[in-house]
């Protein structure tokens, strides 16, 4: 089956109540469930292993047990869904998913259907490394998820709703893990902020609404730390309004601020390239920005945001989980709150990254005192020290977001089965992964192979290196 491109986000008129609209083309939906179905044939399911769908009994009758479509799904879900918790601040990923998934199989939700049903049988293939047809299908459902929510999209009439915005986020996860290098990562980006623009401030004032909100805009700030790409004034709007003492709130938006300060480095950057201007006016500047990321720390000296370090050399018990990877462990309360530190810290390495550049282009300024000099080479120093310090507190984290260790210290016995987390974990460390291991990092040769060994950890349990084999290697 050839793939269709990402749909195209139109853009619609946006009342002021809000609407979930079921109004897409029925006829249409009908005649894609005729002509494909999402099940596996008989012959294609068999030899295909699941973990066990009902753990409470040995051996339940093969009547009783789930199809493997179900079941798939489930997986999945069981998978990458994390819940809420009050006791750590967590806010959850994927949450609200799991009712979602229920509520699909009517007008207007089949994107989302045959979205979750893709990324299903994708993640299913790291278990069945053998099995052709459950990756076929895989691509098979992803093209009739980015079909249906195209016809979704483009329905006259038609607001985007929840069921339109959770899609293309699981349609983004699926992009992220499973399609080949050579594809545009990111392309559902642009689509989630136009969602986001044309759902308007009425998105967050509900749970489920603001859990998409966050859900989108944090891989929207991703992609805007990764290239120049302008805020939607909405969203920016919608921000000032909410509530600081939130710690998820607090978190989108003092990335937001690097954002900013990200774009003046850049254009700072451009500046000191072209030249032109004075180059005390550059170390002015560039005194600013470094002062900006200093900034960027200090709102997380509570009890909220802490957590416990653990030096290896003094758990050797834990010596296994820690191998090749970090000499320090560090516990958070739970994953999500390590990957929103992570998240933090990788958008201080991009920033810091820049700041670098523009430090070690503004010493060829010709007007240059050796006071300033002396100053920059000072910047220079710390920013690098600085980056290689995040890497490893980064690198730290990744004992416990694959599950090896658990938030308490200790080690996960592997004859209980792959941790519950493994997979949710691997995949929100893929972006700080990539980030410490790239060649153009100012990290060290020993943090980009640790990093690089992460990395693998990530492919294997997400089922990345099984679907696509070197072709996820970047």
């Amino acid at each position: 089956m050839q793939i269709v491109g990402p749909p195209n986000y139109t853009d619609s008129s946006h009342s002021s109540s809000r609407k979930r609209s079921l109004s897409v083309n029925a006829s249409s939906a009908s005649r894609q469930s005729s002509s494909f179905s999402s099940s596996l044939a008989p012959e294609e399911a068999s030899g295909i292993t699941m973990r066990n769908p009902q753990p409470w009994l040995k051996g339940p009758p093969a009547k009783f047990q789930p199809p493997l479509e179900e079941q798939a799904v489930d997986q999945f879900i069981d998978r990458y869904v994390l819940y809420p918790c009050n006791q750590t601040s967590s806010p959850g990923f994927l949450e609200h998913l799991p009712s979602m998934f229920k509520e699909v199989n009517v007008e207007g939700r089949y994107a989302l259907r045959w979205a979750v049903q893709a990324a299903a049988y994708a993640d299913a293939v790291s278990s069945n490394q053998k099995s052709k047809a459950l990756a076929s299908k895989a691509l098979q459902c992803y093209g009739m998820a980015l079909k249906a929510l195209g016809e979704s999209l483009s329905t006259p009439g038609k607001e985007p709703d929840d069921y339109d915005l959770m899609a293309v986020v699981v349609l983004d996860i699926f992009e992220t893990l499973y399609t080949p290098n050579e594809v545009s990562k990111g392309s559902h980006v642009q689509g989630m902020a136009q969602l986001l623009r044309l759902r308007g401030r009425d998105l967050v004032y509900d749970p489920r609404g603001w859990s998409l909100f966050r859900l989108a805009h944090h891989r929207i700030q991703k992609h805007r730390l990764a290239y120049p790409i302008s805020q939607v004034s909405e969203t920016s709007n919608l921000l000032n309004e909410l509530n600081n003492n939130e710690p998820s709130v607090r978190l989108e938006k003092n990335t937001n601020n690097i954002l900013e300060t990200c774009k003046r480095a850049r254009t700072l950057l451009d500046l000191v390239t072209a030249g032109g201007i004075p180059a005390s006016t550059i170390v002015d500047m560039i005194k600013e920005l470094h002062s900006s990321d200093l900034e960027a720390v200090s709102w997380r000296q509570t009890s909220q945001w802490s957590f416990t370090s653990i030096a290896v050399s003094e758990r050797p018990d834990l010596s296994s989980a820690a191998h090749g990877i970090t000499e320090t462990i560090q516990l958070h309360p739970d994953v999500w709150m390590a990957y929103e530190w992570n998240y933090h810290r990788t958008a201080r390495i991009i920033f810091l990254q820049q700041l670098l550049q523009c430090s070690k282009a503004a010493l060829e300024a010709p007007d240059l005192k050796e006071v300033d000099r002396q100053m920059l080479n000072n910047t220079i120093a710390e920013c690098i020290s600085t980056i290689q310090w995040l890497a490893d507190e980064f690198l730290a984290t990744v004992p416990q977001s694959l599950g090896d260790v658990n938030h308490m210290g200790w080690l996960h016995d592997s004859n209980d089965g792959p941790p519950r987390c493994r997979a949710i974990g691997g995949y929100l460390l893929l972006w700080p992964t990539r980030t410490v291991k790239a060649q153009t990092s100012a990290t060290s040769v020993d943090q980009k192979a640790r990093a690089q060994r992460v990395y693998e950890k990530i492919r294997e349990c997400t089922g990345m290196k099984d679907l696509l084999g070197d072709k996820s290697i970047i």
